[in-house]
């Protein structure tokens, strides 16, 4: 894939950023679920993984050479369907947990798409070796197999096409996670209905009122009525969201930002990755490179 002597930027980059990614998946696994939050949080971490391994050459290599590409790509290709039966699931769920799993749906996808674009470039190289040699794109080892840049030919083209829509999905999630990260902590609130307030147009609290981490905290130091509502809301907020692959949190929070950090890691990563496979109709993705 890529070698510090060649690259030395997007090597080190590509590491911090997946390797970010592996430790933030491995902290959700610990986190309270139903089975649904867990596979799904375990095709996170398997992602996060593969991609981290894929970033050196010699890790890759051999790993793509006992377990086979076409075996990563049948594993994500049926994860990219999880996914969408977690979209599907998700339709009555409201607006942002469709959006979530629809999501993480199109990233899987994105991920068959990258590993389907490696099995080609390595039947390319192996049909080169017995012919003329396949040009190379810097930051990738000759032959390698790996996502960087392809011929201008026809499979070249072709992948470049079919991972546009990818791509752009990647750099917008990407730069939307940051935004969230930066987002300003949730306003105190003295609603007892919980994170976003979910409890009906009935609530008394008002439409969408946040209750923020201090909040929740000095409301349990309360007794009487106030101290059965925050043991209330400290339930609802651990209870597992149906449609989402992590609990709730307050926007604005370390955890809160932590995770919309990672997700940026995630798909601002995989675009950084992938940038030599639109070299065919974009050249001046190479400057990416460095």
């Amino acid at each position: 894939m890529f070698t510090f002597a060649t690259t030395p930027v997007k090597f080190v980059g590509l590491l911090v950023l997946f390797a970010f990614c592996t430790v933030w998946c491995v902290y959700e696994l610990t986190r309270p679920g139903d089975w649904r939050r867990r596979v799904s949080n375990v095709l996170h971490l398997l992602m996060s993984v593969v991609m981290l391994a894929m970033v050196w050459t010699g890790v890759w290599m051999p790993l793509a050479s006992v377990i086979g590409v076409p075996a990563f790509v049948a594993v994500f290709a049926l994860a990219t369907g999880w996914f969408l039966w977690r979209a599907v699931e998700a339709r009555g769920a409201g607006r942002t947990g469709l959006a979530h799993a629809a999501g993480h749906a199109v990233m899987f996808a994105a991920m068959t798409w990258h590993l389907s674009a490696m099995a080609v470039k390595r039947g390319a190289a192996a049909g080169a070796s017995t012919g003329a040699a396949m040009p190379s794109t810097p930051g990738m080892a000759a032959g390698s197999g790996g996502m960087a840049g392809m011929s201008g030919g026809g499979a070249g083209v072709m992948l470049a096409v079919v991972g546009v829509p990818f791509m752009v999905y990647l750099l917008a999630a990407g730069l939307n996670d940051v935004r969230r990260a930066l987002l300003p902590r949730a306003a105190a609130s003295v609603c007892h209905c919980g994170t976003d307030c979910t409890c009906g147009p009935g609530c008394a609290c008002g439409a969408t009122v946040p209750a923020s981490e201090e909040v929740r905290e000095h409301e349990a130091e309360l007794s009487g009525p106030g101290a059965a509502a925050s043991r209330q809301l400290k339930l609802s907020v651990a209870a597992p969201a149906a449609s989402g692959c992590h609990e709730a949190r307050p926007v604005g929070t370390p955890a809160y930002r932590l995770s919309a950090l990672a997700d940026a890691a995630m798909n601002l990563g995989m675009f950084w990755m992938s940038t030599g496979l639109l070299v065919a109709i974009a050249p001046f993705m190479r400057l990416l490179s460095f």
